[in-house]
């Protein structure tokens, strides 16, 4: 059968069809966050590599140089540390919001919280990240007077 052939059948698959051609062509389970759409253009790839040998070796080494660079570059993210007494600043939709930094947790508005994500979804109704909201994650952060850890 022509691999033009394999690849047109693969739409009109079950999704159990779906899953154990992957696990023939990649030797592990598919992946669960793959929906039918996503799976099924992952066969075809998987199909079309096979039918041309295979990636070569050149491409696989870059592969896992560029992976190796990625996480290293996730791993030396630095933390902020944030000492107690700090006031971080934020102005949201004209208003100013204002936050104590505490020994354990976080003070807005006479109320305690244990994270700033916490208070920036009291702020903004949605799911924000904290230190993202309050600006501690930015290039002039080392400009500002926080220490960061790292």
């Amino acid at each position: 059968m022509s691999i033009e052939v394999r690849i047109a059948a693969v739409p009109a698959m079950s999704a159990a069809e779906k899953k154990a051609e992957w696990r023939r062509l990649c030797n592990e389970p598919a992946p669960p966050a793959f929906g039918a759409g996503l799976l099924a253009r992952g066969i075809a790839h998987a199909l079309q590599e096979t039918d041309a040998g295979g990636t070569d070796k050149t491409l696989l080494r870059r592969i896992a140089s560029l992976n190796a660079t990625a996480a290293r570059k996730a791993g030396s993210k630095t933390a902020v540390t944030l000492r107690p007494g700090t006031w971080l600043s934020r102005t949201w939709h004209g208003e100013v919001h204002q936050v104590i930094v505490l020994e354990a947790g976080f003070e807005y508005r006479g109320e305690r919280f244990v994270s700033l994500s916490a208070i920036a979804r009291r702020i903004t109704g949605a799911g924000w990240s904290g230190p993202r909201f309050f600006g501690l994650h930015s290039p002039r952060l080392g400009k500002l007077g926080v220490t960061s850890d790292g």
